[in-house]
């Protein structure tokens, strides 16, 4: 372990290499103590993450599932371990099942077709701010019930709200909470009034343990879907955009044998991790020292004990059970929704611009500094 003890998973300079930097991280021990962030343990193999993530009694969630610790936590059900997790879960739950988000497929695919004869008029575009980050508010708003041309205001609002959080901006943080919480006030009024069935809803009716949700809880709820439905899913899609360019015959592949595409976008998935890992706190632990822990999904994903040729983009894999969805009580309840988006868009990126192509001396970039990570830009000629 000791080789490692300056072990940063957020630095920039490992957002490049990340992978292989824990390909060697993972061969010299799979569990690897760091000094930075005042102190964690990294767990790098495939079977003990799956551990931890599976047992929240010794690792719980309760003081934040990231590291470095961020400003805003204490946002259900992400934060908290049963039984009160299962309680705010079951909130949301039916609205993010496989059957619930197919309901979106129409308005979300006239979205895509619309940016990408766009894209297209003028030749040229960056996918990922262009494409990538176009998608994901539009699905967010439309599950919560509202204009999907509203998503973009959530984003707005909430980087107000975090920004206040890290430099002590008072007075524009409770502006951007006001105007966030009148929005929706309104919101909801209009989608009782049309009788609607809407995971905004769901919030502002829910329970607890047989009382109603506190305001400050189903704003929580609502920061939690909007922050855990958006940067993930945008580099998800950026993922996917690149592969879909740069694996040798995929996209003719695809057009030949539409069906391997989920299988295509799990492969996305497992290769290049989303999110690079969730944090625990273990208490009483046999696997690691009792204090802040580290899931790495980036590490268990290349885990070659699990994957064959772990490096190797392999869309035929007959077992591909990547963790970057999370595993547990805790895994993901928006997955189904962001497979629908990722989906959505290959098919339409097919059909519409299957011949794209990178800008001359294009070298991918991958983002760092924080937990996610993904493909800062993908600059492409259109024809």
């Amino acid at each position: 372990m000791e080789p490692n003890w300056q072990f940063d998973h957020i630095d920039p300079l490992l957002a490049n290499p990340l992978n292989d930097v824990l390909a060697g991280l993972r061969a010299q021990c799979p569990v690897v103590h760091s000094t930075k962030h005042d102190g964690f343990t990294a767990v790098l193999t495939y079977d003990a993450i799956r551990q931890v993530l599976g047992d929240y009694d010794t690792y719980s969630s309760t003081d934040g599932i990231a590291i470095p610790t961020v400003t805003v936590t204490g946002k259900p059900p992400i934060d908290f371990d049963p039984p009160l997790h299962t309680s705010y879960r079951k909130i949301l739950q039916r609205h993010f099942t496989r059957a619930a988000v197919a309901q979106y497929d129409d308005v979300l695919r006239t979205a895509v077709r619309q940016r990408i004869t766009e894209l297209l008029a003028r030749g040229e575009a960056d996918l990922v701010p262009e494409l990538a980050h176009y998608l994901p508010p539009a699905a967010i708003a439309l599950i919560l019930g509202m204009p999907p041309e509203d998503g973009d205001k959530f984003l707005g609002w909430l980087d107000r709200l975090f920004l206040a959080a890290r430099t002590g901006a008072r007075e524009d943080g409770a502006a951007a909470l006001r105007e966030f919480q009148d929005y929706v006030a309104g919101q909801l009024d209009r989608q009782r009034a049309t009788g609607a069935d809407t995971v905004a809803l769901a919030i502002a009716g829910g329970t607890v343990d047989g009382r109603p949700l506190t305001v400050d809880e189903q704003i929580g709820m609502f920061v939690f879907l909007i922050v855990a439905g958006h940067e993930t899913t945008v580099h998800g899609l950026s993922t996917l955009l690149y592969f879909l360019a740069t694996v040798d015959g995929l996209r003719a592949r695809l057009r030949d044998e539409p069906s391997l595409l989920p299988k295509v976008i799990d492969e996305c998935l497992r290769i290049e991790s989303p999110v690079v890992g969730v944090a625990r706190t273990a208490r009483g632990s046999a696997l690691v020292p009792d204090g802040r822990v580290l899931a790495v999904l980036s590490a268990a994903n290349h885990d070659p004990a699990v994957f064959e040729r772990p490096a190797e983009f392999d869309c035929e894999r007959e077992r591909n059970p990547h963790l970057s969805f999370g595993y547990g009580v805790h895994r993901c309840a928006g997955e189904h929704l962001a497979f629908l988006e990722m989906r959505i868009v290959a098919e339409e990126v097919l059909n519409l611009m299957p011949d794209y192509e990178f800008a001359p001396g294009f070298r991918p970039q991958w983002s760092g500094g924080k937990l996610t990570r993904g493909i800062e830009s993908l600059p492409v000629q259109l024809r």
